[in-house]
């Protein structure tokens, strides 16, 4: 059996097709990076006990560290799609 010869082109597309990974590792690997930028960025001040009562144990973000780690989890969300072509296997 001969093998089939792929085009200069066909080649190029078989590389443009997106990869779709499980949704929970995609969702995690952008959330791992997004984190480490927010703490690179806010340092000691990136967490604060909650204000739910009853909660005060439970260390979240700054309201200014949780608005940086939105836009940082958007923007690796979206380098990780336009340049990869890595996207959930929800999507």
């Amino acid at each position: 059996m001969m093998a089939k010869e792929i085009s200069e082109e066909e080649m190029y597309q078989d590389l443009m097709e997106k990869i779709h990974v499980n949704n929970s590792n995609y969702m995690e690997f952008i959330d791992d990076i997004a984190t480490q930028i927010t703490i690179q960025r806010f340092g000691e001040d990136t967490y604060a006990p909650s204000s739910e009562v009853g909660q005060e144990h439970v260390m979240m973000f700054q309201e200014d560290a949780q608005d940086f780690y939105n836009e940082q989890y958007d923007w690796v969300e979206t380098m990780l799609n336009r340049t990869l072509k890595v996207y959930s296997d929800e999507q």
